[in-house]
């Protein structure tokens, strides 16, 4: 299968929104030499270039942990909104949230590069 992301203007289509549908698509529940994720940016952005090469580092993390432990919803930015509601009270409640901050603080990392990429590439008005 063969998915297309496109993208055009970083300062309409924020970087971080891309990378998290790319990380998104990627993740799916599909095997993955059957996928093929592509990212088309007419805009030709560094900043879009720099998110998505930090992107592949984090995704080194990201996408063995969604598809070990099932995750739901697979984006980075929706998962870590869900950090919280989703521990229950059981017996592997604190190795689970130990995982969940763990892959939170890479996704924070990677969050704050794009943003300082964002300070370099994106002009000020």
């Amino acid at each position: 299968m063969d998915i297309f992301v496109c993208t055009a203007d970083p300062g309409i289509e924020p970087p971080v929104m891309v990378i998290n549908t790319v990380l998104s698509l990627m993740a799916y529940d599909y095997p993955p030499h059957k996928l093929s994720v592509y990212l088309s940016d007419d805009a030709a952005s560094d900043i879009t270039f720099y998110a998505l090469l930090e992107a592949s580092i984090f995704a080194k993390q990201w996408l063995p942990f969604c598809r070990n432990l099932k995750v739901d919803p697979t984006s980075p930015a929706a998962y870590f909104k869900t950090i919280h509601s989703s521990t229950h009270l059981n017996a592997h409640a604190n190795e689970l949230l130990t995982i969940k901050v763990t892959s939170f603080l890479l996704f924070y990392n990677f969050f704050l590069v794009v943003i300082v990429l964002n300070l370099v590439f994106l002009p000020h008005h």
